[in-house]
């Protein structure tokens, strides 16, 4: 099964189509929610090609001197190396080894806070400082802690990816977080008040308006993720689903038929 098949779309996927399947997968198969870790090794892997641009293209459109042993069909040793070598003159020596990439994957609420993580690697261990607010696909580099190669060479860099793990029932935008609440249709047609219990446990009492309709937004600002480029916080939008309440006593019934008879 290739990458595409793994994350379920087409090859002409947006960004975006192969970020929310990849969401949706991973939150389904994540070992921390009794899914398969084998599964979530693919899907990662599928997710990891796929999202990045240059991966992608590579993927897409493999090597096509792989015939010659695959890697670089004008190294030293290869059936064209010598004869360009010759030509156009060695290539420069690369002056540090190639950078290396790892992907880490963190809660939702360590992007809310912030937080240090400590990422092993097979060439060192490294303290790293997740900032506030930190999004989705964002890159970190950490100089000189790339792989080795070669070892006359001095390392490269560690470019740390981090990918964020979302609840079921929260989403982002931008700075903006999103959170799906259930409430009794019955609660909404008379207004009521509800409590709302924020990604890192602190309670808010809100006030939800007689009669509004499904998907209404309601709106806590400053309880959104801090950019970390500005500081400024976004908003935190609870986005109100109905559930209908299990009627089955008579005279509550006709309560209600009364009710509509009279609307």
């Amino acid at each position: 099964m290739d990458h595409y098949e793994t994350l379920g779309v087409s090859k002409d996927a947006s960004q975006q189509d192969i970020k929310k399947a990849y969401r949706k997968l991973a939150s389904k198969h994540h070992p921390d929610k009794g899914g398969d870790q084998e599964q979530f090794k693919r899907i990662q892997g599928a997710y990891e090609t796929l999202s990045d641009p240059d991966k992608r293209a590579q993927y897409d459109n493999p090597n096509p001197f792989e015939q010659f042993g695959g890697g670089d069909p004008f190294a030293q040793g290869s059936p064209f190396g010598d004869v360009f070598g010759d030509i156009f003159g060695r290539r420069r020596q690369p002056n540090k080894n190639p950078d290396g990439m790892v992907n880490i994957t963190i809660t939702l609420l360590d992007a809310y806070t912030g937080r240090d993580f400590v990422v092993d690697t097979k060439d060192a261990t490294i303290n790293l400082t997740i900032p506030k607010g930190v999004r989705d696909g964002t890159k970190l580099r950490v100089p000189g802690k790339g792989p080795v190669r070669f070892k006359e060479l001095p390392p490269g860099d560690l470019i740390v990816r981090i990918l964020i793990d979302y609840p079921i029932e929260w989403g982002r935008e931008e700075d903006h977080l999103y959170l799906r609440k259930d409430i009794n249709v019955l609660d909404v047609l008379t207004g009521c008040q509800i409590d709302v219990t924020h990604i890192d446990d602190r309670l808010f009492s809100v006030k939800v308006p007689q009669g509004i309709n499904p998907g209404h937004k309601l709106t806590l600002r400053g309880l959104g993720m801090t950019n970390p480029r500005t500081g400024k916080i976004g908003n935190l939008y609870v986005i109100v689903n109905f559930m209908m309440p299990d009627i089955s006593k008579v005279e509550h019934i006709e309560a209600l038929n009364k009710i509509k008879s009279e609307t």
